[in-house]
């Protein structure tokens, strides 16, 4: 596995947004706090910088 991928998994597992899919399910409310402002900052950041990172390295299709 991609090392990529392996982050992607981590950042997507952290994310809790989801619910279940169960018709009575209760519903997840994110809180609008600060942390959460300065996690989406990070997850943003590291975003940007792994997509970059790739066209970095990414062979010339010349």
């Amino acid at each position: 596995m991609e090392s990529a991928s392996l982050v992607a998994l981590l950042f997507a597992g952290a994310i809790r947004a989801g619910g279940s899919a169960l018709p009575h399910a209760p519903q997840v409310i994110a809180k609008s706090g600060w942390k959460q402002r300065a996690w989406l900052a990070c997850r943003s950041r590291t975003a940007t910088f792994l997509h970059r990172l790739a066209w970095a390295v990414e062979p010339d299709p010349r």
